[in-house]
């Protein structure tokens, strides 16, 4: 016994253990064992190379999605929509000033619980009126490049809102009015409000000037609308057989209500219409 574990001793090589054992059965060496350590998964790794292109074709309609619901939540729901047409500009601020007006005489006719009126502003020039822009401009010496081919894109998009769109309240350059109303496309003023009610400053059977309004001397400004703008009732939209005739009808009797709240619009009390007031006596 003590003879075998002398020999254990001097020849410790000689003592193999059952795995040492088995590797050498197996052909495999001490190093292969090492290789044969569970391997760590990169699982995310793995899971983007196979599904990366789902993973962004969800998200983009995700994002998407989202930015439509906030939009859709913070959108407006208009109880009166107003077209302007014409060769002048209007600034935001002159659009909210002239929305907040009409708003005054505007009940929350779509019971959202709140009043909101929408100007749809569409510059542009008929051909007359940019012949004599550049006429103008060549008189005084002034060099001003004019976009013919965005000024006809607006007006096109005006000829398809002026009679497909949903506003009916028009107030258009004298021009831009004559057009429409060679079409035969306003309401005739007799049939708003009766023969013998005619509201002042009728240009014709349909319109009326805007700044011979009441409506305008108090809240308007020289400057928003052309001085030869006219204010006048589309007739009931010519698309409504397509886009629903109940619908365009109730839109259109609510924009009716408005436009004679304008031309019937009286001053508030005390009130004293600018060219009317008494001329200032001297002091002795």
């Amino acid at each position: 016994m003590e003879e075998n574990d002398k020999n254990t001793q001097q020849n410790p090589e000689t003592e193999e253990s059952n795995a040492a054992r088995r590797l050498r059965m197996l052909g495999q060496d001490s190093d292969d064992a090492q290789d044969d350590e569970p391997l760590e998964i990169d699982r995310w790794g793995n899971f983007w190379y196979h599904h990366k292109w789902k993973v962004l074709v969800i998200s983009f309609f995700t994002v998407v999605l989202g930015v439509a619901v906030m939009q859709f939540a913070g959108q407006q729901n208009p109880d009166v929509y107003v077209i302007y047409g014409g060769p002048l500009y209007i600034t935001p601020n002159e659009n909210q000033k002239f929305c907040d007006a009409v708003e005054s005489l505007c009940p929350d006719y779509n019971g959202d619980g709140k009043t909101y009126v929408q100007l749809n502003d569409m510059v542009f020039m008929t051909e007359n009126q940019l012949n004599e822009m550049i006429a103008a401009n060549e008189e005084s010496g002034e060099d001003v490049a004019y976009d013919r081919l965005s000024n006809a894109q607006v007006q096109e998009r005006f000829t398809y809102e002026i009679f497909g769109g949903e506003a009916s309240i028009c107030i258009l350059a004298e021009e831009q009015y004559e057009e429409v109303y060679g079409s035969g496309g306003f309401l005739p003023l007799a049939e708003i409000f009766g023969e013998d009610a005619i509201p002042e400053g009728a240009v014709d059977d349909c319109g009326v000037r805007l700044n011979e309004t009441k409506f305008w001397k108090f809240y308007g400004t020289a400057e928003m609308f052309p001085e030869d703008a006219v204010i006048a009732l589309r007739r009931v939209s010519t698309m409504s057989a397509l886009t629903g005739k109940s619908r365009a009808e109730k839109q259109h009797a609510v924009s009716m209500d408005v436009f004679k709240n304008i031309m019937n619009y009286e001053y508030p009390e005390g009130y004293v219409e600018p060219d009317e007031e008494p001329a200032e006596t001297e002091m002795p």
